[in-house]
């Protein structure tokens, strides 16, 4: 049987006789080097999926992002649908743009020609706009009225604007995008210049919390176990503790796999995102570190193995992950905007690379806020949803649940909660500079942050989402919270 790890090498055999390879990605070593490579993979999302200028993005992603990224310089050839990132005295990195599935970072692995096979039959959902909110974007009068007629808009308005007051390096907005969500209606959505409605925009490690929905539907339908050994290959010799490690573990961060999750040269997650063609196999290679179902621990790399779990069940192939992701997730749920970047082996990158406009993270929280309910149909049962915001035991503290991050306190309602102003019931998809859908039941409501706080500064969730939430409704009892019905429709 061929390993996962060795997909890549042997499509490249196959093909290497027809089509150009790109030089081999060298690996990073230094601050530079990952600021090339980042910078490659972002400025590629930036203006082809995004849609955003050349020097909009290179002004506000790249040279915003960080230190080692303010001498960066992009080549774009649009025919090719490619971005090159250099900077004096680094190798060079490229990323290449397929349509439907964003951009993958290169390296070196797969020809051009293989890459572009992939995706080559993928269709883009159709917009429809036109419908009622949430499947379309026509406001509901009388849910608006509703709405309107519980809040605080003056302080509302107030509240969404201070988000916004904060800026990057550039001296440009660190806040891209606020939509609120309560009672079924949009009561307030802001962009900053350059951005709008129609902008898709990066979750980061938002993006774990839709690849555990995706997993939660392959369960619901029984394809997948949450208590079976995962179907991991390089698991499966005699003897290999890791042949124990369940769904359950992966989703809730313990399977006691090692992995160094600090962005820093030379550790997993670096190697993962920017060195490896097949980055689930990266992560599935590193050996126990904890015995499964003991240790806590954040990790990008388990959220991968589970996107190449998700890639083995629905076909083994790019095109297959990514109609399951449209048909069972995107379009019921009026996400239409959404996608999720795949590697060079055609896995999509679960654990960093979902782009969606806001309205469509928005609608992300509203299918949990509705039940798991979108479009008059269940597309989650309340069994996988229950699990999903259940502290996993493994942690010291309760807030993680199975990709997606909560808001209770500790033992006894001392401990602190991850947004320490926000109600306990809050849960939460969260990502690298400052994303965050919050989704808060007792108060009927979804709070969608988008932006791009640089490296070293810091965007203060609690204050900005603890002001929006104050200036909504009033919470309800937790005797109502338990037993409302999703909203409306």
């Amino acid at each position: 049987m061929i390993r996962y790890s060795s997909r890549c090498s042997v499509l490249a055999l196959a093909l290497a006789a027809s089509a150009p390879v790109l030089a081999a990605a060298p690996p990073i070593t230094s601050a530079d080097d990952l600021g090339t490579a980042v910078s490659a993979q972002l400025a590629c999302a930036g203006i082809f999926v995004a849609n955003r200028t050349e020097a909009d993005v290179l002004r506000d992603d790249v040279h915003a992002l960080a230190p080692f990224t303010r001498t960066v310089a992009l080549s774009v050839d649009r025919k090719a649908g490619t971005v090159t990132a250099s900077a004096p005295g680094t190798p060079t990195r490229t990323a290449l743009y397929r349509p439907v599935v964003g951009c993958t970072l290169t390296t070196g692995d797969v020809p051009l020609k293989a890459l572009k096979t992939q995706a080559g039959r993928l269709k883009p959902l159709a917009a429809l706009s036109a419908r009622p909110w949430p499947q379309g974007d026509t406001p509901v009068p009388a849910l608006q009225a509703a709405a309107e007629a519980k809040l605080d808009r003056a302080a509302l308005d107030a509240a969404v604007s201070a988000a916004f007051d904060e800026q990057n390096v550039g001296g440009y907005p660190d806040t891209r995008a606020i939509v609120v969500v309560q009672g079924g209606a949009i009561v307030a959505e802001r962009y900053a210049p350059g951005f709008n409605q129609g902008t898709r925009m990066l979750g980061w490690s938002a993006t774990k919390s839709i690849m555990g929905t995706l997993v939660g539907l392959l369960v619901d339908d029984g394809v997948l176990k949450l208590d079976e050994p995962a179907p991991v290959p390089e698991w499966k010799g005699a003897g290999d503790p890791r042949g124990a490690i369940t769904l359950r573990q992966l989703l809730t961060m313990s399977s006691g796999l090692t992995f160094v999750e600090s962005y820093k040269p030379g550790n997993d997650s670096i190697k993962m995102l920017f060195e490896a063609g097949d980055m689930g196999a990266l992560a599935a290679a590193l050996p126990l570190e904890h015995a499964p179902g003991t240790f806590w621990s954040y990790s990008s790399g388990t959220t991968n193995i589970l996107s190449r779990i998700v890639f083995e069940a629905t076909g083994g192939t790019l095109e297959g992950m990514t109609r399951f992701a449209q048909t069972r997730l995107f379009e019921p749920a009026g996400m239409r905007s959404a996608l999720i970047e795949p590697d060079e082996s055609g896995v999509l990158v679960g654990s960093s690379y979902g782009y969606a406009t806001a309205r469509d993270w928005a609608r992300y929280g509203l299918l949990h806020l509705n039940h798991g309910e979108a479009g008059g149909k269940r597309l989650l049962s309340q069994q996988w949803l229950d699990f999903a915001v259940t502290p996993t035991p493994a942690s010291p503290r309760p807030s993680y649940g199975a990709q997606l991050w909560l808001n209770r306190a500790e033992a006894g309602g001392e401990g602190r909660k991850v947004l320490q102003d926000v109600a306990p019931d809050a849960f939460m998809a969260m990502g690298h500079n400052h994303q965050i859908v919050a989704v808060i039941p007792s108060q009927n409501a979804v709070i969608v942050r988008l932006g791009w706080t640089p490296e070293g500064q810091k965007f203060d969730w609690n204050k900005y989402l603890s002001q929006i939430a104050a200036a909504l409704a009033p919470a309800a009892t937790a005797a109502t919270a338990a037993t409302a019905g999703p909203a409306a429709q």
